[in-house]
């Protein structure tokens, strides 16, 4: 609530975005009013994301189900092994994007080399400095090369000013060949077959143990007062 109060407060259309928010029924979006521990135990952002593709899907029987799972995956499988197949750019679409920002605005950083394997690179300004390092693996202080396994812009000056090409430093997965490589096999469908259970499970045999019902009693220490646990009834079955 402190929060909203805040937000509320010291924002432009701050209380019209409290009302939005208020009229929102917090199960829907905040872990307090949550009654178990959702993301994390019960579900993930994995899990929800399927659900949502799979939405229409819910009320089909369950060989149907599975039937129009597969079709969603096949049907996924396809289009982006096409449109992979299709594209003449070594790097993938998102990661292409993103290293194509840094090349036009790497320019307004200043890289000064320590060494081979060093250097300091700092803003035209000099206000804001990152330290790149290459071993023992390549790394920046804005961390963002350890996160997402790409140079940053600031490596990108680096290796600019080095006049090295900064490719090497792209991991694989951001390669159309890996996309390929992930999409190149086909998923059988579910036949009639598959759903058939080849195992014979016959029902258990039940009998009933005759006479009063056994008792435990278990010392608490003292002595003075038992624990009793009735570990058999008589109208308890046992599976034989």
């Amino acid at each position: 609530m402190e929060a909203l109060g805040i937000l509320e407060k010291d924002y432009p259309n701050g209380k019209e975005a409290v009302a939005y928010i208020k009229a929102i029924d917090p199960r829907k979006f905040s872990r307090y009013a949550l009654v178990l521990p959702r993301y994390g135990r019960v579900t993930s952002n994995a899990v929800e994301c399927m659900n949502a593709a799979f939405l229409k899907l819910r009320e089909y029987a369950a060989r149907r189900l599975l039937f129009e799972v597969w079709i969603y995956v096949m049907r996924s499988f396809y289009e982006r092994r096409t449109t992979a197949e299709g594209s003449i750019d070594l790097l993938k679409e998102y990661a292409k994007g993103r290293l194509s920002e840094f090349e036009r605005e790497y320019g307004r950083y200043v890289t000064y080399n320590a060494d081979d394997d060093n250097a300091l690179v700092q803003t035209n300004g000099g206000v804001d400095q990152w330290i790149v390092r290459r071993h023992p693996r390549l790394s920046c202080s804005c961390y963002e090369p350890q996160e997402m396994q790409w140079p940053c812009i600031h490596v990108m000056s680096w290796c600019k000013g080095k006049g090295e090409d900064y490719l090497p430093h792209v991991d694989r997965i951001y390669f159309q060949k890996s996309l390929l490589a992930c999409y190149s096999q086909a998923i059988p469908p579910v036949t009639e077959q598959d759903l058939v259970i080849h195992i014979t499970c016959r029902a258990p045999k039940a009998a009933v143990r005759k006479g009063r019902a056994r008792t435990v009693r278990i010392p608490n220490g003292g002595g003075s007062s038992r624990r009793h646990r009735e570990y058999m009834y008589s109208c308890r079955t046992k599976l034989v």
